[in-house]
């Protein structure tokens, strides 16, 4: 992500944690500008002022100079405005290793039930009146063992859930419609 970027969400969210202040910085008075300052002290410091642009830097940086450092500020003019040596600490550029993800292959969790059915187990698990909406499930369903897969013996069942806790066991009969289960919250 680019350093301008990383600064306006820094700044987005500081003036969102004080509602207080004006919408636009130009009316702030010190004691705004020294709220920011106070709310993003843990933050600035990460931020990597000399790998922006002079045109970030005018544009986004220089209305809220105040809540940098004036030694800061001033080793920013210098680098942009006169090209000379910075006495401040200069973090290195961020390393992108890679900048677009791979593209995800999502196989179903199951071949017994859906998402709808996981929403309405987590429901039965929460002893709610109401059935969670799939999106919504609060609980993520992750298969351990599938019989077609890892075997249907009672070791293979032993070997892969044993140790496991808020452990959700789904079977279905062979032949039928028919889905059984079980829930035990110890393991």
């Amino acid at each position: 992500m680019e350093e301008i970027k990383i600064w306006n969400y820094i700044i987005k969210w500081g003036i969102a944690q004080n509602s207080c202040l004006p919408s636009d910085p130009e009316d702030w008075s010190h004691e705004n500008f020294s709220a920011l300052k106070t709310t993003l002290q843990n933050c600035l410091p990460h931020i990597r002022y000399f790998q922006m642009s002079g045109k970030d830097i005018i544009n986004n940086v220089q209305p809220f100079q105040q809540i940098l450092e004036k030694k800061l500020w001033k080793d920013i003019m210098k680098k942009y405005m006169a090209n000379e040596p910075i006495s401040s600490t200069a973090l290195p550029p961020r390393i992108i290793l890679n900048p677009t993800l791979p593209t995800r292959i999502v196989e179903p969790f199951s071949t017994v039930i859906n998402e709808a059915h996981a929403a309405e187990i987590a429901s039965w698990i929460d002893k709610k009146n109401c059935t969670y909406l799939a999106k919504n499930n609060p609980y993520e369903f992750k298969l351990l063992l599938r019989g077609s897969r890892d075997g249907f013996t009672a070791a293979s069942f032993w070997n892969l859930c044993d140790t496991q806790t808020n452990l959700v066991v789904v079977i279905k009969v062979n032949g039928t419609d028919e889905i059984l289960g079980g829930y035990n919250p110890v393991g």
